[in-house]
């Protein structure tokens, strides 16, 4: 964790915003090797706080990078989890992402992510971006 310490309150429904985290952070550590690292960080930008979820993981392709927020889309069976150097991944519905993005546009957010593409070897990782407004003063 970087930065959360410091960031202001948000207005909102805290169980909500809870669960959208979770679900990023939960496929964060699907997705990312026994080993590997997720790092969760916050900052303050142009009155929105910018939160980044960054993993170590196998990556993104290009052409799923938006894909993946719609309701039922997984990338590839995924229905069994176990763990080992490269067959790590867990399973879902493909919801949570599409929950996490509703979630956060309800809050008048936004939420994207950056990946240079999938290798399971090279591991390029994943990162989760979001902004949040802050409350008017």
């Amino acid at each position: 964790f970087e930065g959360l310490e410091d960031l202001p309150t948000l207005m909102g429904d805290s169980q909500r915003l809870f669960q959208a985290l979770w679900h990023i952070v939960s496929n964060a550590v699907k997705y990312t090797p026994d080993g590997g690292k997720i790092r969760i960080s916050g900052r303050v930008v142009d009155h929105t706080i910018h939160l980044m979820v960054q993993d170590t993981g196998i990556g993104i392709d290009p052409e799923e990078r938006e894909r993946i927020f719609e309701r039922f889309y997984v990338v590839e069976n995924t229905i069994l989890h176990h763990s080992s150097k490269t067959a790590f991944k867990g399973g879902g519905l493909g919801l949570g992402l599409s929950l996490a993005r509703g979630i956060i546009e309800a809050h008048k957010g936004r939420i994207w992510i950056e990946s240079e593409g999938r290798d399971e070897q090279r591991l390029p990782g994943t990162t989760v971006h979001i902004l949040l407004p802050l409350p008017e003063t």
